[in-house]
């Protein structure tokens, strides 16, 4: 099987995107799939959620420094930490805030993370990609290296403009770097309260009525927290939950899992 490469980016802040990647690759792992998180966030969200430490940039190799420098496979490797069966990340570093500014001036600057994540290629299934909140260099090397785009967006009165953005940058990075336009996976509507507001009920329209399919809804639950707090996904912590059942069929409709036939 061929790793799928996924990139789940929204420059708007707090659409629950790292949530998102947390627990759709849980609901991956948990099906048997080998799968690979990578938090190329200097915040280092999904590194914490996990409980896992984050690379030291003074004692070990980085993701940042391996891009900026290049690295063989086992370099590649040693960059990756085992959560749990079936899940690994490769983990965030205090070094990634600088590295959109040291990756101007590199050559074929928005090739650099393909050339790490490629070594990994034919050890996992899967390999989703958690990118910041931001239009950059980095966001640039995450569309460059997936061939599907992910996004997470929520209920505000923003959404519909960050999308708008979010799609010409797409555009114009695959346009003026002559590569294959990824393929849009679709929207996940995050952080779904109802009853819904007169105004949140027109953006969660507006939301469907966009040319990309919605492919899940997540509500808010008070499990995603607590899974969080303990370092677990939800298909780990309470695989029997609503919202569990939610991350497994937006991977189905997603296209990263069959479809289960009805009993």
């Amino acid at each position: 099987m061929t790793m799928t490469r996924d990139a789940l980016l929204n420059q708007k802040g707090g659409v629950a995107k790292t949530t998102t990647t947390l627990h759709l690759g849980g609901t991956l792992a948990a099906a048997g799939r080998k799968t690979l998180l990578v938090d190329l966030d200097g915040q280092g969200n999904l590194t914490t959620a996990l409980k896992l430490d984050r690379l030291n940039p003074k004692g070990e190799l980085t993701l940042a420094r391996a891009m900026l420098d290049g690295c063989d496979r086992d370099a590649a490797r040693s960059l990756v930490r085992q959560h749990s069966e079936n899940l690994w990340i490769i983990p965030s570093a205090l070094d990634l805030f600088t590295l959109p500014r040291n990756l101007y001036s590199a050559r074929s600057s928005e090739h650099r993370l393909s050339w790490v994540l490629e070594l990994l290629e034919d050890e996992f299934d899967h390999c989703l990609v958690d990118c910041r909140p931001a239009l950059e260099v980095d966001t640039d090397n995450a569309l460059t290296w997936a061939t599907d785009v992910l996004i997470p967006v929520d209920v505000d009165e923003f959404s519909i403009e960050a999308l708008e953005l979010l799609l010409g940058q797409v555009h114009t990075l695959t346009t003026e770097a002559r590569i294959e336009p990824p393929r849009y996976r679709g929207l996940v509507i995050n952080k779904i309260a109802r009853p819904f507001s007169g105004f949140h009920q027109k953006v969660y329209d507006a939301l469907h009525q966009l040319p990309l399919p919605v492919v899940g809804e997540i509500p808010l639950r008070t499990a995603v927290a607590e899974a969080k707090n303990k370092g677990l996904t939800i298909a780990q912590y309470e695989p029997k939950a609503d919202v569990a059942r939610m991350f497994r069929d937006l991977a189905v409709k997603a296209g990263y899992l069959p479809e289960t036939p009805a009993p």
